[in-house]
């Protein structure tokens, strides 16, 4: 049983466009599979630094979350 997932539409340059179609083709996946892949990949790294980084600024007072009134 998979979860539903949702849409998005992306352009990629022509470049990247036949670097996915040469990484799919190895894969033996579709390109819209392997973009997925890669998508999720990239999200999940950028959105983990993206929380370390909020983390540390709460710590040293920088944003308004754990600051005294």
């Amino acid at each position: 049983m998979s979860l539903e997932k949702k849409s998005v539409h992306v352009r990629l340059s022509p470049e990247m466009h036949q670097r996915l179609g040469v990484m799919a083709d190895f894969h033996e996946k579709a390109d819209a599979d392997l973009a997925a892949v890669l998508l999720e990949e990239a999200i999940a790294g950028k959105f983990h630094s993206f929380t370390v980084a909020a983390e540390r600024m709460g710590s040293l007072g920088l944003i308004g979350k754990d600051r005294e009134i």
